[in-house]
């Protein structure tokens, strides 16, 4: 059995550079379709399949004779990988094509050597590459790389969202690749069906379209119960930062959502008080954000406040006392 590159070296560097620049990538990554845990980054996963599917040139000292030329093919390699794992490449087809091509070579050399086994036909098809079965697929990084490289992939995974997020990346996009878009704003414009649609764009276009239609839809039916906050000049004196707003109103993307229970303070007996576990609403550093709740008027409001509270530990845990269910009043 040949060694693979895999079993030899690998340009770490390069590969854990993207992948670390991967975390920050926010348009366009599966990531963005469900979080998941322990995600593996698409350019690590892309650089390991490549790197067990591809013979290190010390495997061939037919065509690398001399060590010498074995590292100069290595780095060649190399530098397929590098281009490989490079977020712009994803999509690039000539980086692609020139991995799959080193693929389909190591493949054909394996097929050649077992051309005796008993199984060759079935096991050893010089014209079909071997499948890729992830069996513990999670949020398919793997299967998706697999799959982009040229590898008949499957995929599995007992938990029903993991399944979903894979069927939603690595079965459904292929069943419409080159077609066209179907919806009916697609369906008006008859020159859409005369235009080339490579890959999933059809697809991607009827998502699109599906999507804002749903998005609209919710918005006419619970959109009243999330109104605009307007930008008045009592909000202004409180908070400076919004002074470019100052008579707009703006669309309100975070919100802090909390139980409520009658205070049990008798004083206050009719007031209902939330139990909430923080009043942060971002603990990101230089972009902290948080509520401040105001007594007042035998009742209470709160203002939103940026940068960071006088008292963070309070902050954090708004009217929580400890674990378990033990809240404190705010009145």
């Amino acid at each position: 059995m040949k060694k693979k590159l895999i079993e030899v070296a690998l340009p770490l560097d390069a590969i854990n550079k993207a992948s670390a620049r991967e975390k920050s990538i926010r348009h366009g990554h599966p990531s963005t379709l469900h979080l998941w845990w322990a995600r593996r980054p698409l350019a690590a996963a892309r650089a390991v399949i490549f790197a067990q599917m591809v013979d290190d040139p010390s495997s061939c000292p037919d065509l690398f004779p001399t060590e010498k030329k074995q590292e100069k093919e290595r780095q060649r390699l190399f530098k397929i990988i590098e281009d490989l794992v490079l977020w712009e490449n994803t999509t690039n087809e000539e980086a692609l094509e020139r991995a799959r091509e080193e693929i389909w070579q190591s493949w054909r050399r394996a097929c050649a050597e077992n051309a005796d086994h008993p199984r060759a036909k079935e096991l050893f098809d010089r014209h079909k590459l071997p499948a890729f079965h992830d069996p513990f697929a999670g949020g398919g990084a793997l299967p998706l790389e697999a799959q982009r490289l040229g590898l008949e992939a499957y995929a599995s995974d007992l938990n029903p969202v993991a399944v979903l997020i894979n069927k939603a990346m690595i079965e459904i996009p292929p069943k419409f690749a080159g077609k066209p878009p179907v919806n009916p704003g697609a369906r008006k414009n008859k020159s859409l069906f005369s235009q080339e649609w490579k890959g999933a764009q059809g697809l991607a276009e009827d998502v699109r379209y599906y999507g804002k239609w749903m998005r609209d839809e919710a918005e006419k039916r619970i959109g009243p119960l999330y109104p605009q906050y307007e930008i008045t000049d009592k909000l202004v004196k409180e908070r400076p930062d919004l002074e470019p707003y100052r008579g707009k109103k703006l669309t309100v993307i975070a919100w802090l959502w909390a139980r409520t229970v009658k205070s049990p303070n008798p004083a206050f007996a009719d007031v209902a008080v939330p139990l909430a576990s923080t009043f942060m609403h971002s603990t990101k550093n230089g972009k902290e954000a948080y509520v401040e709740p105001v007594i007042e008027n035998g009742g209470y409001r709160f203002t939103v406040k940026v940068g960071k509270p006088k008292d963070v530990e309070a902050a954090k845990n708004g009217t929580k006392l400890a674990r378990g269910a033990n809240f404190k009043c705010l009145m």
